[in-house]
């Protein structure tokens, strides 16, 4: 396994720039994460932050992890920034394998507001960079808000290619003055003739239904999600795998005429928020999956906040009037190296 802990400083010679080392500088990352991204932080990331200071106080987790590079969601390797022992720059490498091949994710880029416009960003995406190509691997990926035109603007400029948009949608019922009203209120107008019935997902939708997920949740882009298609799975074989991942799922199936147009499932999660899956027909009738989407809100729990990604623009209109508000778009960027 190779291991972000290798000798680095022949990447730079910049005196600033340096390996992460998890021991001194953990809780200084954390603040300068916080501090950056303090706007955009949701109960998710403010536990991120929560685990990293944690982590930071343990002194076996320490030794270990700067040892080795963690594939978790704890800084595990990359470079920091330092200027007389203030970190005032990060950049988390992470390694990942999907369809079999490695790659890279590099996540947390922090510059200091007091240090930016020096070129820290850039250097410290480029010794990343360069750090990844030498260890064989085909990309890089990150991602970036939507409306961060200035990262965006960076990392075009440092030939990432945009791959993919993907929208967090959110529903909060909790938040509804009167989520009574909500629920008994008629979703939209059926088209003329529509025909449209919901029930529990069938053995015999699951065909359409994984290939729909391939489809609309390439590992490419949602290997991080808590997805797991094999707890979809019916039959014994998934009836397994929820049982010993203590996994809670419902699944609901949406026909039109008599064809099936759209699963979506509900998993249980321990964070903030618990999980929706949509595999759906391209040209699925919207008041019918807005309906869908109704129908399955309004029998999970009004406490609990449910999170749905999915491609970016896709359905829009029917998660808006579904209840749902747009929580954030992420561009997912790649760069391709030259095969050696």
């Amino acid at each position: 396994m190779s291991t972000i802990s290798e000798p680095l400083f022949s990447i730079t010679t910049s005196r600033q720039l340096r390996p992460f080392d998890a021991r001194r500088d953990l809780l200084k990352v954390a603040d300068l994460v916080e501090l950056c991204f303090s706007e955009t932080l949701d109960p998710e990331g403010r536990g991120y932050l929560r685990q990293m200071r944690s982590a930071a106080s343990n002194r076996p987790y320490l030794n270990w992890t700067s040892s080795l590079a963690s594939g978790s969601g704890l800084p595990g390797g990359g470079f920091v920034w330092d200027e007389d022992g203030k970190i005032v720059g990060n950049l988390t490498l992470i390694p990942f394998t999907t369809h079999k091949q490695r790659y890279y994710l590099i996540a947390n880029v922090a510059v200091h507001p007091e240090h930016r416009r020096r070129g820290i960003a850039r250097q410290l995406t480029t010794a990343a960079l360069q750090y990844a190509q030498r260890q064989g691997v085909q990309s890089a990926w990150l991602h970036a808000r939507a409306e961060n035109e200035g990262a965006l603007k960076l990392y075009r400029s440092l030939n990432f290619v945009e791959r993919a948009r993907r929208t967090t949608w959110q529903c909060n019922l909790s938040e509804n003055r009167d989520p009574e009203a909500w629920r008994s209120a008629p979703a939209a107008s059926p088209e003329e003739g529509a025909d449209f019935q919901i029930g529990p997902r069938a053995a015999e939708d699951w065909q359409q239904q994984r290939a729909w997920l391939a489809e609309l949740y390439p590992a490419e882009v949602t290997w991080q999600l808590p997805l797991s298609i094999d707890l979809l799975r019916p039959g014994l074989w998934g009836f397994l795998k929820r049982l010993f991942n203590d996994a809670l799922i419902r699944q609901w199936a949406l026909r039109w005429q008599g064809q099936m147009q759209a699963v979506l499932s509900w998993q249980s999660y321990l964070g903030y928020a618990d999980n929706l899956w949509l595999a759906a027909a391209s040209d699925v009738p919207e008041s019918a999956l807005i309906e869908l989407l109704r129908f399955a809100v309004s029998r999970l729990s009004p406490r609990r906040v449910l999170s749905l990604d999915f491609p970016y623009g896709r359905f829009r209109r029917a998660f808006e009037v579904s209840g749902f508000s747009e929580h954030q778009t992420l561009i997912w960027m790649e760069h391709r190296f030259l095969a050696r």
